[in-house]
């Protein structure tokens, strides 16, 4: 992947919530990279962090998250730094997100028409786009540096809530931790404050620039529309003059008659054509819709246009969700467990209609699920998550072929597939109270395999190949080899069966193609 364009860049995000009882470490440094035109999925039991993480991404945390550390990096910024007004040109419009319950994200009361159109004409002012763009990068940098300050405030607070609950550290330590930070912050604040005014100059200076740009591109529009309609009025009323003067002819009263109809069809266009320059218009808007849910295969789009989502299967109002997404081409798509609330038969239909799309727009495509065989088909790389970090990634042939990690184990085990003939294998036990972290593994107390120094200290990633990394000690030189269990052994021995099956018989194929 390294010559590849890097769409997504997360290192070492670390998010919090605030709750009575203390912190909740949600997310707990992970790190991740995403590439174009790649499918990254992200798998986990409930509460493993998947979510939190890409909610971050979208920038549509609680109220009550803290976002400790880290970076997003989405083509060379930084989204944890972003201001919301900033954020709200990337939100949907660069990445777009599938929430898992359809019937959550739809109005019932409004028709399905409006609401893939809706974002597209709240958003579809031309003019005042064109206008922020001329003087975006001081705008982004002014509303940044104000972020940022008011992010600086926050954190202090953050930090000193961090320290009264901590149950560990006496009263005169904690006052020493928050008189150091509080000089910490005033510091940093005075620095960020010193630099107001100057970035609130160039940021004024070039908004009244484009001011006067925008009047005069207005204007140069304008004229060139008045030129256009007076010489298709002038060309309509010669043709009305001409019609006066054929009467009688009925032969030449009728092609005359359809010249006219031919011309006000026109004028009719160059009109809509022109408002097109200043806004997104509502022809144009439905006939977006209407491509789109075409692609999505929404069968006779112009009847289900009008339609309440109360009228679609649980299936097709995944495809209106996800048509809604597609609507302002996003460059990044996160589907959040997209096909959990559907029967099987139609998730297999909504995850191939995903990879279509990702196919055809060249889309990037984060996927997050509970479940690793939904994902066995559609990702290229695969991470998985436990308790608020990634245990385990690697390309998806990797992952399901060579898994290293107990958990990823535990996972594949409790998947079922048409051959399993072996009781299902459950994990035992609940994932950690996240209250309180556990010091070493987190997944020890619910791993038959693990060893006493996964109860004391936390797994570095040790490499299995410049691809693949898993996060246990098993992998350690001095760890005792413990053989990946059968029923995972088996499982991948049928797999490269039916694999080595399907390449001879996709070979043959070939090989009679070419012979005939």
């Amino acid at each position: 992947m390294s010559n590849q364009e890097k769409v997504l860049e997360v290192k070492n995000l670390t998010v919090s919530f605030k709750t009575p009882n203390g912190l909740v470490r949600a997310v707990r440094d992970i790190s991740f990279d995403l590439y174009k035109g790649e499918t990254l999925a992200i798998v986990g039991e409930s509460g493993s962090g998947k979510s939190v993480t890409n909610r971050a991404i979208m920038g549509i945390l609680a109220g009550n998250a803290i976002i400790d550390d880290g970076e997003i990096n989405y083509r060379n910024q930084d989204l944890t730094k972003l201001s919301e007004a900033n954020f709200h040109k990337i939100r949907g419009n660069e990445i777009g997100m599938i929430f898992q319950d359809p019937l959550s994200s739809l109005n019932p009361i409004m028709k399905i028409g409006k609401q893939i159109t809706e974002a597209m004409l709240v958003n579809g002012n031309r003019v005042k786009n064109r206008f922020i763009d001329l003087f975006h990068n001081e705008y982004h940098d002014y509303l940044n540096l104000l972020t940022r300050i008011k992010l600086a405030k926050k954190d202090l607070k953050d930090k000193i809530y961090e320290i009264n609950v901590d149950k560990e550290m006496t009263k005169a330590d904690k006052r020493e931790k928050i008189v150091a930070y509080k000089a910490k912050s005033k510091a940093l604040l005075a620095d960020l404050k010193s630099q107001v005014p100057d970035v609130k100059r160039r940021y004024l200076a070039a908004k009244a620039t484009a001011k006067v740009q925008i009047k005069k591109e207005i204007v140069e529009v304008n004229q060139e529309k008045q030129k256009a309609v007076s010489n298709l009025n002038a060309e309509i009323a010669k043709k009305v003059s001409a019609l006066k003067d054929a009467q009688g002819n009925e032969a030449q009263q009728k092609r005359i008659n359809q010249e006219i109809r031919e011309l006000r069809v026109e004028l009719s266009n160059l009109n809509e054509a022109f408002k097109r320059r200043f806004k997104v218009t509502q022809k144009e808007a439905y006939e977006r819709a209407i491509q789109i849910m075409r692609e999505v295969n929404i069968p006779d789009p112009e009847k289900r246009f009008n339609q309440y989502p109360f009228q679609f299967s649980g299936g097709m109002r995944q495809r209106i969700v996800i048509a809604i997404a597609l609507t302002a081409n996003p460059k990044l798509l996160i589907c959040d467990e997209p096909t959990t609330a559907l029967d099987v038969t139609i998730q297999e239909q909504i995850l191939n209609q995903i990879k279509d799309i990702k196919k055809e727009r060249d889309l990037s495509v984060i996927f997050i699920t509970h479940d690793l065989g939904v994902v066995a088909n559609m990702a290229d790389r695969v991470a998985v998550m436990y308790a608020g970090k990634i245990v385990e990634y690697g390309t998806a042939d990797e992952i399901f072929y060579n898994p290293k990690h107990p958990y990823t184990w535990a996972l594949l085990s409790s998947v079922p597939d048409l051959d399993t003939k072996d009781k299902l294998v459950s994990i035992p036990g609940t994932p950690p109270d996240m209250l309180f972290p556990p010091k070493g593994d987190a997944f020890a107390e619910r791993n038959k395999y693990a060893l006493k120094i996964d109860f004391e200290e936390q797994p570095p990633f040790f490499k299995v190949s410049d691809t693949h990394y898993a996060a246990t000690w098993l992998l350690h030189p001095d760890a005792p080899k413990i053989p990946t269990p059968p029923i995972i052994q088996q499982r991948i021995e049928r797999y490269t069966k039916t694999t080595a099956a399907k390449l001879a018989e996709t070979e043959t194929k070939t090989k009679t193609v070419e012979g005939e």
